[in-house]
């Protein structure tokens, strides 16, 4: 009887302790729930991506210099600034260049007043006045004319009495010279008087020879008037001439002539207003200033970069992708763009180009890929940034997921564990299949909405077997 009792005793005894384990086994499940991380069964579209990296580019990036060498007389703008095209950035000292443009401006005036006077209509006056003088050029041509058909009696006329005037001195001076011979013959001391007959004689002889000789002196010489008729022809043609122009208008040539000038001032006035716009460097288009590399008072030469101007209006990044991937990429394709510097928040973005051509570094072989941003964003993305560039190649239908880290495993069989309303914990068989960001795709009796306990991880293993996921 005390043996039966003392075997009821322990009986009673180990239901209690029973009793007593499963008491404190139901609420550490409980507090170990509640402590528990958790998550959602999800419902979503998986996506298929090509991960690779790159760096943030600007649309555009120019490196502006001016087009001649110079003296900076003002840097207009600072890094930084938002600029709109055709402003004006910097510029040189343009003093001489000015005054150039001054100078070719009136050269080229003065050639297109002539070349409009080449090409007017003439006035009447302008033609009255030509052939008057085309008149007054015949009146002096034949007024020539007939002093030279003169010249000939007017020379025999005023020369006739020379001759004899020439043979009476010649007379006068032999008599003379005989006088004084006969009176030295006489009389050694003989003084021969000039009041003679003889002398008288030479006086008058030499006197009227000096006039025959004025009077034939005063008749033009026949060599002169034919060269007075000659100047007389060709002031007429010269009259003509203007004339006929005046009424025919320019030749092609001298039309030619006068145009090849004008063109020539106008070229050389363009060169000098060239040379000012060289001097000046101007905004290409809409951008933000990301480097200046002149100062003030500077001495520069043509061709050096002074600024640099970035379109930040379409940014975008530029990829190489391996020549295994690159039959799945295709124009228009969605991609995810994460900035390492930006904690992981990702931007929106699209394929825009594919290069046609590759490129190989150590053998390798990739091609080059733009991808755009598309997204409106106020994150604060900056050129040169890296980012990874997840490019979407495929998606599939909505599907339950669930966080990679809630699956676990019972050897060969896996198995999430459901948080109910009651905070009990239900185990739930699941199949898995595609993982990507941290989700995973999942079969099972499951519904969307239903949370789930996320264990923790450690070094043992957790596949221990146990309910509520063992030894976690």
């Amino acid at each position: 009887m005390q043996k039966r009792n003392l075997m009821m005793g322990v009986l009673v005894v180990t239901m209690l302790g029973v009793i007593s384990l499963l008491m404190m086994s139901s609420s550490r499940q409980t507090i170990s729930a509640q402590e528990q991380l958790t998550g959602l069964v999800q419902q979503r579209s998986l996506n298929t991506t090509i991960e690779t990296t790159g760096t943030i580019e600007p649309e555009d990036e120019v490196l502006l210099a001016f087009g001649m060498s110079g003296n900076v007389s003002g840097i207009l703008v600072q890094v930084g600034d938002e600029v709109q095209v055709g402003d004006v950035l910097a510029q040189l000292d343009t003093t001489d260049l000015e005054n150039q443009i001054a100078r070719q401006e009136q050269s080229l005036i003065v050639q297109q007043v002539s070349y409009d006077q080449l090409v007017a209509e003439p006035t009447a006056r302008e033609i009255t006045q030509a052939e008057a003088s085309v008149a007054s050029a015949e009146s002096q041509l034949a007024q020539a004319q007939t002093n030279l058909e003169t010249a000939s009696n007017n020379e025999t006329i005023n020369c006739s009495s020379l001759d004899s005037a020439t043979l009476e001195l010649e007379r006068a001076a032999d008599a003379y010279a005989d006088y004084v011979a006969d009176g030295y013959r006489m009389d050694a001391t003989f003084i021969p008087d000039p009041d003679s007959e003889a002398g008288e004689q030479l006086r008058t002889a030499q006197s009227s020879y000096d006039v025959a000789q004025a009077q034939c002196n005063e008749t033009t010489p026949i060599s002169q008037l034919e060269v007075a008729v000659v100047a007389a022809q060709a002031s007429l043609a010269q009259a003509q001439a203007a004339l006929d122009e005046l009424l025919n208008g320019p030749t092609e040539e001298e039309l030619a002539s006068a145009q090849a000038q004008l063109d020539q001032s106008q070229l050389q006035l363009e060169d000098a207003r060239t040379s000012l716009e060289d001097a000046v460097i101007t905004a290409p288009f809409d951008g933000i200033i990301a480097d200046i590399q002149i100062t003030r008072g500077q001495q520069v030469n043509a061709n050096t970069t002074a600024i640099i101007l970035v379109d930040m209006s379409q940014l975008h990044v530029d990829v190489s992708v391996d020549e295994l991937d690159i039959a799945q990429i295709a124009l228009n394709q969605a991609s995810i763009i994460s900035p390492e510097a930006l904690d992981s928040q990702t931007i929106d973005g699209v394929v825009t180009r594919i290069a046609p051509t590759s490129t190989t570094i150590d053998g390798v072989v990739t091609y080059e890929v733009r991808v755009d941003i598309t997204e409106e964003t106020s994150l604060p993305l900056r050129i040169g940034m890296t980012t990874t560039v997840e490019i979407v190649i495929g998606s599939s239908e909505a599907v339950l997921v669930v966080p990679t880290d809630a699956i676990q495993r019972d050897g060969e069989n896996e198995f999430v564990e459901v948080l109910n309303a009651d905070n009990s914990i239900t185990q739930v068989a699941v199949t898995s299949s595609t993982t990507i960001d941290g989700f995973t795709a999942v079969e099972g009796d499951l519904t969307e909405g239903l949370i789930i306990i996320i264990p923790e991880r450690s070094n043992a293993s957790t596949g221990s077997g146990l309910p509520f996921g063992g030894g976690n």
